[in-house]
């Protein structure tokens, strides 16, 4: 009997320990939860998939040398080929060197599609407007 508030009061401690454990543990793994949400994200909008939302029919039928840069970044093997202003861009493009110096980013261009006798898509052709 003299040892009972002693043990009571180990007991105690050892359960706000084990509290204070857990709590940590759910903190930290609402933290990583959280950090892995915000990592998935950040890829997903640096991600160099992405197609291409540009609509000329919808506006005043011209897109912006910043939209005829991403398309031209975005050739791969089989696609058209896209000429801006005269220089010609072949598929595939490599993304990484690639650097449009030739495209003015600001400035607003007409897309004019040429099609095979079968009405696949050849050629794309940006000039300045």
């Amino acid at each position: 009997m003299e040892y009972a508030p002693r043990t009571m009061l180990e007991m105690c401690v050892a359960c706000l320990l084990f509290l204070m454990a857990v709590t940590s543990g759910l903190l930290l793994f609402q933290t990583g939860a959280a950090l892995n949400a915000t990592a998935y994200v950040s890829g997903k909008s640096l991600d160099r998939n992405v197609q291409m939302a540009f609509s000329p029919i919808a506006g005043d039928g011209t897109i912006s040398g910043a939209e005829v840069a991403q398309s031209v970044a975005q050739l791969e093997t089989g696609d058209a080929e896209i000429v801006v202003d005269g220089v010609r861009y072949a598929p595939p493009v490599d993304r990484d060197p690639f650097v449009p110096a030739g495209i003015r980013l600001n400035a607003r261009y007409t897309a004019v599609a040429q099609r095979d006798a079968s009405g696949q898509l050849v050629r794309l052709i940006f000039a300045l407007r």
